[in-house]
C-alpha cells in the first residue's frame, strides 16, 4: 500500500459553516476514496481553529464562554461529515488540545534568531527568509500582512507567531501571556504530527494563499531547510448566482440547510462537475440539474435492486479501473463524459459501482421489500393488460422516486 500525507485547513468554529466551506472537505473526501481504491492509503490531518477573534467576539455577544461557542459549532461541524457521507480524517485536532506543539514551534523560531520578541508578543522575521513570496509569487516590498504595524515591527510585513491579549483565552508561556497566533497554529501541527517532514499534499480554499500559506511555508522553511509541502491545492470559490457568498449580502447558503432542500448527493455531484481550482457560481439551475441526475441515479439503483439476478457478475472491474484514473488524473470532464456513456449504453451495474467508490449515499439507501414486491405486482398487472391496476401502483412508485 503506498502511503501518502495530506493537511486540510479548517473552520473557525464561531458559526455554521456556509456550503462554500464545503467544497475542499468535500473534495478530498472524493479523492482520498479515489486514492484508497487506487492502493494509496492517505493519513489525512484536519486542523480546527477555536481560539479567534471572531469566537470571542461572539462569546461576548451571546454572553457565553469561549469554549461554549467553540464546543458548540465545533459538533454541528462534525455532524455534516456524516450528513453528506463523508469519511473522517485520520485526525481531526483543535488548536487547543496541542498548545504545547505550538509553544515548543515557536521557540524553535526563537531559538535560531528568525523570531523576534516584541514586549509579550513575538513575530516572525520575513527577513530572515529567502523564500518568502514564493506561494503567493509577490515581492516581498509589495507585501502587507493583517497586522498593523503599531508592535513597533523590524518589518511591516512580519507577522505574529503568538499575540498578548486582553481578552479571551489566555496561556501562560515562556513568552508571555497570550494565545497564538493564526499562521503558527497550522504550521506547528503539520511540523510536529507530520515528524517535521515535507507532506504530500497541503489543500484549503484559494483565498488562503496568502498571507496564510505563505506564512505557514516560510516557518517550516526557517526550521527545517525544505518546503512545507511538495504540492498546494486550493479550491477555488463556490459563487451564489455569480456572486461570492457574504453576509454583508445576506446570499449565505448554511451546509445544514442545504440538505433539507435537496439530497446531500446533489453536493457531491456538483463538485464532480469541474476541477477544484476552477470558481462554481452556484445557481437554482444548476443545484437543478444536478437535483435530477440524482434522482435519475436512484431510480437506476431501485431498478438494479428488481432484478433477481447476481449484480456482482455485471461489474466490470477493469472499466472501473479505467473510469476511476480519471479522477486521480484531474480529467474531470472526460469522467463525466464516460458516465454519460454507462448511462445511455444501460450499463447500469458499473454506473453505479462507479457511485459507490465516489461515497455517494443513495448507493446504501434501504430498498424496502414492500417496494420491491410492489414493483414486481406493477409489472405482472402491466404483463396481464390490467392497466387500471397498473397505473394505480405506477403513481404510488412515482409518488415515492423509484421509476
Amino acid at each position: 500500500m503506498i502511503k501518502e500525507t495530506l493537511y486540510l485547513c479548517g473552520p473557525t468554529v464561531y458559526n455554521h459553516v456556509h456550503i462554500g466551506n464545503m467544497r475542499s472537505l468535500m473534495y478530498f473526501d472524493i479523492l482520498n476514496r479515489v486514492k484508497l481504491f487506487n492502493g494509496i492509503e492517505v493519513n489525512y490531518l484536519h486542523n480546527i481553529t477555536d481560539i479567534d477573534d471572531k469566537i470571542i467576539n461572539k462569546a461576548i455577544e451571546e454572553n457565553k464562554t469561549e469554549k461554549e461557542i467553540s464546543e458548540f459549532y465545533y459538533q454541528e461541524y462534525i455532524k455534516l461529515f456524516s450528513l453528506y457521507n463523508i469519511n473522517f480524517p485520520t485526525k481531526i485536532i483543535k488548536v487547543t488540545e496541542k498548545i504545547d506543539w505550538i509553544i515548543n514551534y515557536i521557540q524553535e523560531l526563537l531559538d535560531k534568531k528568525i523570531a523576534y520578541k516584541k514586549n509579550n508578543n513575538v513575530f516572525f522575521d520575513v527577513t530572515k527568509n529567502p523564500k518568502y513570496g514564493e506561494i503567493s509569487n509577490r515581492k516581498l516590498e509589495d507585501m502587507k500582512n493583517e497586522e498593523v504595524n503599531e508592535y513597533d515591527k523590524k518589518n511591516i510585513q512580519d507577522f505574529a507567531l503568538w499575540k498578548e491579549t486582553n481578552l479571551g483565552i489566555k496561556f501562560e508561556t515562556p513568552f508571555g501571556k497570550g494565545r497564538p497566533g493564526w499562521h503558527t497554529e497550522c504550521a506547528a501541527m503539520i511540523y510536529y504530527y507530520f515528524d517535521k517532514k515535507t507532506i504530500d499534499i497541503h489543500a484549503g480554499g484559494i483565498d488562503l494563499i496568502f498571507p496564510h500559506h505563505e506564512n505557514e511555508n516560510a516557518q517550516h522553511f526557517s526550521l527545517t531547510n525544505s518546503k512545507i509541502t511538495k504540492k498546494w491545492i486550493h479550491s477555488g470559490f463556490l459563487n451564489k448566482d455569480g456572486t461570492k457568498m457574504s453576509k454583508s449580502i445576506g446570499n449565505i447558503l448554511l451546509a445544514k440547510d442545504f440538505i433539507t432542500k435537496f439530497h446531500p448527493d446533489t453536493f457531491r455531484q456538483i463538485i464532480l462537475t469541474t476541477n477544484i481550482t476552477y470558481p462554481i457560481d452556484l445557481t437554482n439551475d444548476i443545484i437543478k440539474t444536478n437535483e435530477d441526475k440524482i434522482k435519475q441515479l436512484r431510480k437506476i439503483n431501485f431498478l438494479l435492486h428488481t432484478k433477481q439476478t447476481n449484480i456482482e457478475k455485471e461489474i466490470n472491474q477493469i472499466k472501473i479501473k479505467e473510469l476511476i484514473k480519471l479522477i486521480l488524473d484531474k480529467k474531470n470532464s472526460a469522467f463525466n463524459k464516460e458516465l454519460n456513456t454507462l448511462l445511455k449504453e444501460k450499463d447500469y451495474a458499473n454506473l453505479i459501482e462507479v457511485h459507490k467508490i465516489l461515497g455517494f449515499s443513495f448507493v446504501n439507501e434501504k430498498i424496502e421489500k414492500e417496494d420491491l414486491n410492489m414493483y414486481y405486482q406493477w409489472q405482472k398487472y402491466r404483463e396481464n393488460k390490467d392497466f387500471q391496476k397498473a397505473d394505480e401502483l405506477r403513481q404510488i412508485l412515482v409518488q415515492k422516486g423509484l421509476i
